[in-house]
């Protein structure tokens, strides 16, 4: 089995990590636990898209929130085709990540 190396995972898809992760931090679970449920491409494919629709929404209400360029999410989507427990990777770190936002927002230890 090999190892992940997360530090790549960093650099190639920041974008998604960073857009999940605002939405655990907004409370937003759905899209994050869809794509780590995922067992297909069609379900990822819907919890990325959940994803940009939501932050099109903070985006209309004047939320500065960062959107992945599409060139990140059709690279992220041809690698999960070829390797689907990439997108429960990116969903653990968006979670990992979230959470950490939650807690720096809220001023201290949960």
């Amino acid at each position: 089995m090999q190892k992940a190396d997360y530090s790549q995972l960093d650099q190639r898809y920041e974008g998604l990590v960073n857009i999940f992760a605002y939405l655990v931090k907004e409370r937003v679970y759905g899209p994050v636990d869809r794509m780590a449920r995922a067992t297909d491409l069609d379900t990822v494919r819907l919890a990325v898209y959940e994803a940009l629709r939501y932050a099109s929404t903070e985006l209309k209400r004047g939320v500065k929130i960062y959107v992945p360029s599409e060139g990140e999410v059709q690279d992220f989507l041809r690698a999960v085709e070829k390797r689907i427990g990439l997108a429960r990777e990116i969903a653990i770190k968006a979670l990992t990540r979230g959470l950490q936002m939650e807690v720096s927002s809220s001023g201290g230890e949960k």
